[in-house]
């Protein structure tokens, strides 16, 4: 199921250039995928768990709902008609009930959620339908739910990993489950003596054991008989004749990779003679005997790119590769981290002072063994009680005991020794206290590296880009504009934009808000956005980049430095945006008219050693307008200035950004043009591929000083 809708997607982006000479051979491509999508649901309709409707038709209408829309309309009226068909009406009918409920989890940020108890709730009763309830349906269709709920999991997540350019061991696993579950569709046609289910399950067997020896033809074996044993119709106890042939198959094609089709028939031979007959045993051999057939007429050079592609996915990476040597790097850290852990064990600050007393004066006094031996205890007590009386004036003879002033012969040099002693003492306090911090600064700093680094280690693994990937065209284009003005009285602008595009069809903008105004903001929140420009532009998450960029301000000094971020990152391939805010002001999204207001309420980065990232996940289509701003743009965070803006939104025509950008600034910060904080806002507009943005002629004058770049040699990024 994932592995055809995946195909499908392929085929989609050639339909999204918009070239007038192709126009009608682009309809004929979007006609021609829209036919396979309503084959797939039709197969998919007909597929069965004991006689009873599959979550599978479900689970493919969920996965294309968000990402390829106009085929949901084909699957579905597959689906309808061949559930109809293959099972009963009644199911058919649920089918089209549930099917309405469909885009409700997309229909608003954060309602993706309600996409799970939808799952569980059309499985359960797909399955149930028509039928009394009793405790072993009853397990039966908790077991059925927890399946379904770990195969939408698990392709959808492969689905936007192989769109992406990626892939590793479970996307194998992922398209075998795929297969299987197109095959239980299939179950139950035949054509004569040859069985469609048995046919494509062969050409599965086959390849399985060309590209993974013996072991991936007896997992394909044993993937085909329980697919169809639990549909209720298929071998059942002759699932071990499909593990024999597959397992046959994978040696002999070790050997030479034709000779796999000969190892499949002979296994079937071997088991049919030396273990058990099958039933229908004509029905197997004409079915699996032509995907032999079928898989003789592949030329080599196809079966050694396939080997290659299996082998980049099934070994992964090597111990010695890039992610595990991050992995050791941030061990190391780790454990140098630790050794700043260890705490010494002083002794009492003031029985060193008794003690240093004592040597310098007392031991040299004619008294000392009178005050010492015969009165150590009111001796020692009344200088312990001297040193821990004061530790911010000087000593006086009015801190010494009575007791003692009245027994001692010295009690001035006592005093002044005292004094000495005291200030050493808080001298040595001081520098133990920063030796203190710094061993904490420093295990901090060594643990947020390793932390670092084993999560770009992570992120490195799961994204790398695999080679001979077919380069996709992307379905949407955007436009953008900015306009920055300084508080009043100011010069430079605190807030700094990013505006790039990244690999793999993706764009990132981005606005953040240093601390206060003037340069020192400019300088925080400019070093922030480079730093996770790069970051982005190296391929790590958005996530991961926010964690690095938190992590190198609350490192590089003790002084607060914090910065609040507001990035939005456009998949322009799968018509999607992610929006991740900091402590940023609210973000308006704009569709046909209508507004929603997207806020924030964590801290900013540079503060805390931990900081709560949670995405937002929104769909975009042709026509949308994503308005981002700092806090100076509101004035005051309120309702009010929010509700004001929203107003002017709704009313405002979509012209060119810029112009929307500058005209959006200036009605917020009113007749005086600058406020009391820095303002900033972007203006993201989404257009059809190859739409052209529209424009107006504007004259704007130069800002009178570039941004936080000229602060620092580096050099100056453009607004492309």
């Amino acid at each position: 199921m994932a592995g055809s809708l995946l195909l499908m997607d392929m085929h989609v982006s050639s339909e999204q250039e918009p070239l007038l000479p192709s126009h009608n051979s682009e309809k004929l491509s979007l006609r021609g995928v829209q036919f396979v999508m309503a084959v797939l649901g039709w197969v998919l309709g007909q597929a069965m768990i004991y006689h009873r409707p599959a979550p599978f038709l479900w689970i493919a209408l969920l996965l294309v709902w968000p990402r390829w829309r106009r085929f949901f309309g084909p699957m579905l009226i597959g689906g309808i008609l061949g559930t109809a068909l293959g099972i009963n009406g009644w199911s058919a009918l649920v089918v089209a009930a549930l099917a309405i409920t469909v885009p409700v989890p997309w229909r608003r940020a954060g309602w993706q959620w309600m996409q799970w108890p939808l799952l569980i709730g059309g499985t359960a009763l797909l399955f149930l339908v028509g039928h009394a309830l009793n405790v072993f349906d009853s397990v039966i269709t908790a077991l059925i739910c927890a399946g379904a709920l770990l195969l939408y999991w698990a392709a959808g997540r492969q689905i936007q990993v192989i769109d992406t350019g990626q892939g590793d061991q479970t996307t194998l696993i992922m398209g075998l489950a795929a297969m299987g579950s197109f095959i239980a569709g299939l179950e139950g046609w035949k054509f004569g003596p040859l069985a469609p289910s048995l046919l494509v399950g062969g050409v599965l067997i086959l390849a399985a054991a060309i590209l993974n020896g013996p072991g991936g033809g007896a997992v394909a074996g044993a993937t085909l008989g329980f697919t169809l044993a639990v549909r209720g119709t298929g071998p059942g106890d002759e699932i071990g004749i499909l593990v024999t042939g597959g397992f046959l198959a994978g040696v002999l094609a070790t050997r030479y990779w034709r000779l796999a089709s000969l190892g499949l028939m002979l296994g079937i031979v071997l088991y049919a003679v030396l273990v058990n007959l099958p039933k229908e045993l004509s029905i197997l051999w004409i079915s699996l005997g032509t995907a032999s057939l079928l898989i003789q007429l592949l030329p080599g050079s196809m079966v050694d790119l396939g080997r290659v592609w299996a082998e980049l996915l099934v070994r992964g990476d090597t111990p010695d590769t890039l992610p595990a040597r991050l992995n050791k790097i941030a061990a190391v850290m780790q454990e140098m981290s630790h050794a700043f852990r260890i705490d010494d064990e002083d002794s009492s600050p003031e029985t060193n002072l008794v003690e240093a007393i004592v040597q310098g004066v007392c031991k040299k006094c004619s008294l000392y063994r009178a005050c010492w031996e015969d009165e150590f205890y009111r001796s020692y007590r009344a200088l312990l009680d001297l040193t821990s009386s004061s530790q911010e004036e000087l000593l006086t003879l009015h801190d010494l005991n009575p007791e003692l002033q009245k027994r001692c012969i010295r009690p001035e040099a006592i005093i002044q020794s005292a004094n000495i002693h005291v200030n050493k003492e808080k001298e040595r306090a001081h520098f133990r206290m920063r030796v203190k911090e710094s061993r904490a600064l420093a295990e901090r700093q060594l643990g947020g590296l390793a932390e670092l680094i084993k999560d770009m280690a992570h992120d490195f693994d799961a994204s790398y880009a695999r080679d001979g990937v077919k380069k996709l065209t992307p379905a949407l284009d955007y436009a953008v504009g900015l306009a920055k003005r300084p508080r009043r009285g100011g010069l430079i602008s605190g807030d700094s934009d990013l505006v790039r595009e990244l690999p793999k069809h993706r764009v990132i903008f981005g606005l953040s808000d240093g601390m206060g105004v003037g340069p020192r903001a400019a300088w925080e929140s400019g070093t922030a956005m480079a730093l996770l420009e790069q970051l982005l532009q190296a391929g790590f998450s958005q996530k991961l980049a926010v964690r690095a960029v938190n992590t190198t301000l609350l490192l590089r000094s003790v002084e607060d430095h914090f910065a609040t971020l507001d990035l939005f990152l456009m998949d322009r391939m799968g018509r999607g945006g992610e929006l991740i805010k900091v402590a940023a002001a609210p973000t308006f999204f704009c569709r046909q008219g209508r507004v929603e207001i997207i806020r924030s309420h964590s801290l900013p980065v540079g503060i805390l050693q931990e900081v709560p990232v949670d995405p937002i996940y929104h769909t975009l289509e042709p026509g949308d307008v994503v308005v981002m701003v700092t806090d100076g743009t509101l004035e005051i965070q309120d309702a009010a200035a929010e509700e004001k803006l929203r107003r002017l939104l709704e009313e405002m025509p979509v012209v060119a950004p810029q112009v929307m950008a500058e005209t959006i600034l200036s009605y917020m910060l009113g007749h005086d043009q600058d406020g009391r904080d820095d303002a900033a806002v972007m203006v993201i507009q989404v257009l059809a591929h190859g739409q052209k943005p529209k424009t107006t002629e504007v004259t704007e004058p130069d800002p009178p000083i570039v941004e936080w770049q000229r602060l620092t040699p580096r050099p100056l990024r453009h607004l492309r």
